[in-house]
């Protein structure tokens, strides 16, 4: 039995290595030169760096388990800290979301909280954590009517819930689903001190887990290759037998799993079977070359009022580099690279005083399809991993797990695929 797997992002990865891992004949094929998808690394003037920046947390349990099983050691792949994130804003002073405190956890992040937004705005919070499980239980709303019904103030809406939003959905608060923001929540503040732990990598992204997925199915058997576009499915009396690629090239098939984005899968899928292809979102990275002893406060810091959402600094691996990370549309988007660049370090240089007043180099990357829109009443519209057509699954992070385009959602996509069709069998 060999299965086809369409598409070499992580979930595409994630299956192809649950396959191998029980004896089953892979192939893994990638339009692309290069593995990775929306996680991959980008060469620029002759160094390696990241397409563009994720927030990973130690609730990513599927992801640091999958990265055990090929050979990785999270502890060398990541900076794992408890959470500290503070987040500046250009009317307010700043916010801290924040376990470092001679407290234990969760008194921590209360203490902090206080500390930073109140005792009014600790209850505020402690209101929205505390009305999830009934919210789950309701017809979805958007995240902005949920922040409305229980109360969260101006300041917390505009330095909080929508930076922590923008950058978990990659999607604007009043379309956002509050269903898929509270699961968010709730499986990283509401699980212990461990699964809301940053994880900062310290190598680039396609060294984390692509490269190494790779080396672990060629080893076990199983057969990768790049630059092969699929173009059309060949589907013989409601069962797959193969597909024909972009060059006219047919490769056969027992099974199939299609885990490309939602775009790439839906095209390859329409004639055969109904789909609702979402709305997608940008995610634009704006890497920033400082001299090289410039250091940020944290790892990573919040921004807002301002186009700039997230800082990261990437020194670790370049000296000097700050990599900002503008989340869903808005204005950046009409603006030319230099107007961008020179935008954002006007911006940068206000909130952080020290920060030089212009940089060396810097790079845009615009990534305009980075995920999917993450909108109210999505969970009825994602497909499930098997499809009625015999053969046919699929994977990538718009299938069915209630968490929006993350990494670790399309790692258990993958793995959940891959075991669902082995169980077929």
């Amino acid at each position: 039995m060999t299965t086809l797997i369409v598409g070499g992002g992580w979930s595409g990865l994630a299956a192809a290595v649950t396959l191998i891992q029980q004896g089953h004949s892979v192939h893994l094929i990638e339009s692309a030169k290069q593995l990775g998808g929306r996680a991959r690394n980008v060469l620029w003037r002759g160094q390696t760096i990241d397409n563009g920046q994720h927030l990973m947390i130690g609730a990513y349990d599927r992801m640091l388990a999958m990265m055990t099983l090929i050979g990785v050691d999270p502890a060398d792949a990541f900076h794992r800290f408890p959470m500290d994130i503070t987040i500046h804003d250009t009317h307010y002073s700043p916010l801290n979301l924040s376990a470092n405190s001679f407290l234990p956890w969760p008194l921590s992040l209360a203490w902090n909280l206080i500390r930073s937004a109140g005792l009014k705005g600790f209850y505020s919070v402690a209101k929205l954590q505390s009305s999830i499980p009934a919210l789950l239980l309701q017809e979805d709303i958007t995240v902005s009517e949920w922040l409305l019904s229980t109360g969260q103030s101006e300041r917390l809406v505009k330095q909080l819930w929508e930076p922590l939003c923008l950058a978990t959905l990659n999607t604007p608060i009043d379309h956002a689903s509050a269903h898929v923001m509270a699961t968010v929540l709730q499986d990283s503040l509401g699980k212990g001190q461990a699964a809301a732990d940053a994880l900062i990598p310290r190598v680039p992204l396609s060294d984390v887990l692509p490269h190494v997925a790779a080396n672990y199915i060629q080893q076990h058997g199983g057969l990768i290759s790049l630059k092969t576009r699929a173009k059309q499915l060949i589907i013989e009396q409601n069962k797959v037998t193969g597909i024909i690629c972009q060059d006219g090239a047919t490769l056969s098939a027992d099974n199939i799993i299609i885990a490309s984005g939602p775009s790439q899968s839906g095209d390859l899928l329409a004639e055969h079977i109904k789909t609702s292809k979402p709305g997608e979102y940008p995610i634009c990275t704006i890497y920033l070359q400082y001299p090289p002893n410039t250091r940020l406060a944290k790892p990573m810091l919040g921004v807002s009022g301002t186009s700039s959402q997230w800082v990261f600094d990437r020194s670790e691996q370049i000296p000097g580099l700050m990599a900002v990370v503008i989340s869903a549309p808005g204005e950046h988007e009409v603006m030319s690279n230099d107007t961008l660049i020179e935008h954002i370090c006007d911006e940068l240089k206000g909130i952080f005083p020290e920060l030089s007043e212009t940089v060396s180099d810097s790079l845009v990357i615009r990534e305009k399809r980075a995920t999917f829109a993450c909108t109210v009443g999505i969970e009825k519209y994602r497909p499930e991993s098997q499809t009625n057509i015999k053969g046919l699954w699929l994977a990538g992070d718009y299938v069915a797990n209630g968490y929006p385009a993350t990494l670790e959602g399309a790692i258990r996509n993958g793995e959940n695929c891959a075991k669902s069709l082995l169980n077929q069998d």
